[in-house]
């Protein structure tokens, strides 16, 4: 009798505070959604991707990133590549043309500019390897450029400059105020 007794105490007492839970909660989602700043969060994110541009069937560029946010709803839409990105370009798949790697990457959609920032290493198909903190690549002019130290190694010459610009590919690279060691032909 008292264990019976008990169970329906603790039933009654699990009701009650259920109950209590249940009304205390509010049913008004328009207020819980008003405290969220929506601009500030990805509309899409993805994880470990890779990305494939091809041009008449054949692959140009192939981008890979741990992390890819994208902001959609902004008047300027834009990914962001939070944790870095590696793109490796081709003219003749898979005989890669050129490579980029960096730590953080943000690409607008709208100008068709991309920025590569933090440890970015670009090395063209001559082995020619360019260091610098930022770096643009503007996919309408097919050109990059930087206007911060730059860290140029080609073949056994180390050039530094204040800034760069190149074709895409990374070749026809040239340096502003250069300063380095350069070896000619005589």
């Amino acid at each position: 009798m008292i264990i019976k007794e008990c169970k329906i105490l603790f039933l009654s007492i699990g009701l009650v505070i259920s109950s209590m839970l249940f009304y205390s909660c509010t049913n008004n989602y328009e207020e819980i959604l008003e405290g969220i700043d929506y601009e500030n969060y990805p509309e899409q994110s993805a994880e470990n991707i890779e990305i494939i541009r091809t041009d008449s069937g054949k692959i140009r560029v192939k981008i890979f990133a741990p992390v890819l946010e994208r902001y959609s709803n902004d008047e300027n839409p834009y990914n962001e590549f939070v944790k870095g990105i590696k793109v490796v370009t081709y003219t003749n798949y898979p005989i890669s043309s050129s490579s980029l790697t960096c730590e953080y990457a943000r690409q607008d959609v709208a100008k068709e500019l991309w920025e590569a920032r933090d440890n970015v290493v670009a090395v063209n198909a001559d082995g020619d390897t360019i260091k610098t903190e930022q770096m643009f690549w503007d996919l309408k002019t097919k050109m990059i450029y930087s206007d911060k130290y730059v860290n140029i190694r080609s073949g056994n010459e180390i050039i530094h400059g204040s800034g760069f610009t190149a074709q895409q590919d990374f070749s026809n690279w040239k340096i502003t105020n250069g300063k380095g060691i350069i070896y000619l032909d005589e």
